[in-house]
């Protein structure tokens, strides 16, 4: 072998190193290894209500064993894929090297059909395994944790390409994206009647064939409706411009306490003050102070939009028991604040004179 092949031979297994860990990256971010989420770890430890320990006891009890099964499954086919990678690399290394094979085009079927294994067992076996758990955990964990928090709520794994008409009325990003990615819906009733959407989204930039270039944004939007419409539009952002004094048509708020985290904008004050009542204010606060969780709201015309900063929900992660509490708590969490969010503000517009 010639120190070309030599060049040409490293450069070959490089890029079939590459191609497999890509291939790899890809399929343990479908089940929640490397998607952008929520840090856990930053939560702080809440008294857990008796309606979470009730639900949760049911899902432990119900589906968590199933669930484990898949899990290890999934995790077996994993490490069997890696393992035929690491074999069928070192017996192609071990054949030029010994044998001094030249590298053309006949050497590089050769080693095609070396790898045919570990790709068989990857579209096969693994892809089977993934699809598997991460069906059985939406339908069985989440399904049934949307229902028990509000048999009202539907859940779907699909996604409503139509909240995109919601999303944009609500205005909140100045970055342009072309492509709206959505899964998880759950569509109801709040406990008041109003009506309620939820659904994880995902804002990317793809090139003209549909190529990802840029991810923008991913967490969960929620759409839920006012009984009246509102004459101005009330925008609540988290406060990141505590050193630059107030921006045009903020308002000031009469908590000092909820100043310290959120601004407001409105071209309305009286509004303002009329739609942020005290309890209103201290639900926002102990919600973002519980669970470090970013978000906006927009009360725009009859509806509330909310966009938490969560990145992607309801999916599983190998790395973790299906069960996993603190995943489930934050789940729960999320839902709880935007149907109580709803109702509460129902109530300040239907007591105001607007």
């Amino acid at each position: 072998m010639t120190a070309l092949d030599e060049i040409w031979l490293v450069i070959l297994i490089l890029a079939a190193v590459i191609v497999i860990t890509i291939t790899v990256f890809i399929s343990i971010k479908s089940v929640g290894l490397t998607k952008k989420r929520h840090n856990h770890l930053k939560i702080k430890k809440n008294k857990i209500s008796d309606e979470f320990k009730e639900m949760y006891e049911y899902i432990v009890h119900t589906y968590a064993k199933e669930l484990e099964e898949n899990r290890k499954k999934l995790l077996k086919s994993l490490m069997v894929c890696i393992i035929l990678f690491l074999i069928t690399t070192s017996i192609v290394i071990l054949i030029f090297d010994k044998l001094n094979i030249d590298l053309n085009k006949r050497s590089g079927w050769y080693i095609f059909l070396l790898y045919l294994p570990t790709i068989f067992y990857y579209t096969h076996e693994y892809k089977k395994y993934n699809d598997t758990y991460r069906k059985n955990y939406k339908m069985k964990v989440i399904k049934n944790f949307v229902e028990h928090i509000n048999p009202s709520l539907t859940y779907t794994p699909t996604g409503a390409k139509w909240l995109l008409d919601y999303y944009l009325d609500a205005k909140f990003d100045e970055e342009s994206f072309n492509k709206f990615v959505t899964d998880d819906y759950i569509v109801g009733r709040n406990k008041d009647g109003s009506s309620i959407e939820i659904s994880d989204i995902a804002l990317e930039n793809v090139n003209e064939k549909g190529e990802f270039l840029k991810l923008f944004y991913a967490g969960i939007f929620s759409v839920s409706k006012i009984n009246k419409d509102l004459p101005n539009e009330v925008r609540i952002k988290k406060n990141k411009n505590l050193f630059y004094g107030k921006s045009q048509n903020q308002v000031e708020m009469d908590s000092n306490e909820f100043e310290k985290y959120f601004d407001v904008f409105s071209d309305s004050n009286i509004l303002s003050m009329e739609l942020l009542t005290h309890d209103i204010m201290q639900l926002i606060v102990e919600f973002y102070k519980n669970y470090k969780i970013n978000f906006e709201i927009v009360l725009k015309e009859n509806n509330i939009y909310i966009r938490f900063d969560t990145g992607a929900m309801f999916e599983p992660n190998i790395l973790k028991k299906s069960s996993d509490m603190r995943t489930l708590w934050i789940y729960y969490s999320v839902l709880k604040f935007v149907t109580s969010f709803t109702i509460k503000m129902n109530k300040v517009v239907n007591d105001a004179d607007i």
